[in-house]
């Protein structure tokens, strides 16, 4: 669905309660026809039959934006251990070279996780700095 038909959809989900604007802060993907992101509701939980799972504690719940899945996912929370995360480390958890997981660390930080590579002694890792 694009365009218009897009745009009617989404428009009567919101006005029945079963999609919401998110509210977001700094930097946010946008999609090219909505203005915010959307979330489903508990209704519209209850409307497609999911039970609303409660939400884990996680490090990563800081006033971030919305927190990848997949491989991108993992590396954010590589990054977001106290010690951090070497290029080694990210290699191995993702499967992707050296160049790619640079490539998805810039990936991060475009979406507004302040992803910081630090020395410490010997060892050079990338740490996830909560914001503030």
């Amino acid at each position: 669905m694009r365009g218009a038909a897009l745009d009617r959809t989404l428009r009567a989900l919101v006005a029945r309660g079963l999609i919401a604007e998110a509210a977001v802060e700094g930097r946010a993907q946008r999609s090219k026809w909505v203005s915010s992101p959307l979330v489903v509701t508990p209704a519209g939980l209850a409307a497609i039959g999911v039970e609303p799972a409660a939400p884990e504690p996680d490090v990563l719940d800081i006033a971030w934006p919305q927190r990848p899945g997949g491989k991108l996912g993992i590396l954010l929370a590589a990054v977001a251990r106290p010690e951090g995360a070497t290029l080694g480390d990210l290699t191995a958890a993702s499967g992707w070279l050296p160049h790619t997981a640079r490539a998805a660390l810039t990936r991060l930080r475009q979406r507004g996780y302040d992803v910081r590579l630090a020395d410490t002694g010997s060892r050079r890792a990338y740490h996830l700095v909560p914001a503030e």
